[in-house]
């Protein structure tokens, strides 16, 4: 008999991932916007940056809704989430509207990262492929 805690589990684990998926499939689509942006941030090797950064929310994502590898992708998201949140919403450097925007897109990332942690505490339920 399943638990409750493992239907949450699953549907925690679906809505975690849909921005990485749906952000994933854009830059999919539209890769030389992406390169933009990631080129618009000075990053090393934007071209291989952007390829990795699909590939981990794809992969990361499919691989969390199966519920695989659990903790180690979740981990490996929570990290990727932290790392965009510092390079893509440096709110200490920008003011007005824009430092309001960054701030909250900041924070809004830390609060994705807060849900890996409790996927890597709670596990992936008895719902997985």
């Amino acid at each position: 008999m399943y638990k409750r805690q493992d239907q949450y589990l699953l549907i925690g684990r679906i809505l975690l991932v849909l921005l990485f998926l749906q952000s994933g499939i854009t830059k999919s689509i539209r890769f030389q916007e992406g390169l933009g942006e990631v080129r618009a941030k000075k990053i090393p090797f934007a071209h291989l940056a952007l390829l990795g950064t699909i590939v981990l929310q794809l992969a990361g994502s499919a691989l969390l809704i199966a519920g695989w590898f659990t903790t180690p992708v979740a981990a490996l998201m929570a990290l990727f989430t932290l790392a965009t949140a510092v390079v893509f919403y440096d709110f200490w450097s920008v003011k007005g509207e824009a430092r309001a925007a960054a701030l909250n897109g900041f924070f809004e990332h830390i609060s994705i990262i807060g849900g890996f942690l409790i996927l890597m505490a709670a596990g992936p339920g008895r719902f997985v492929l």
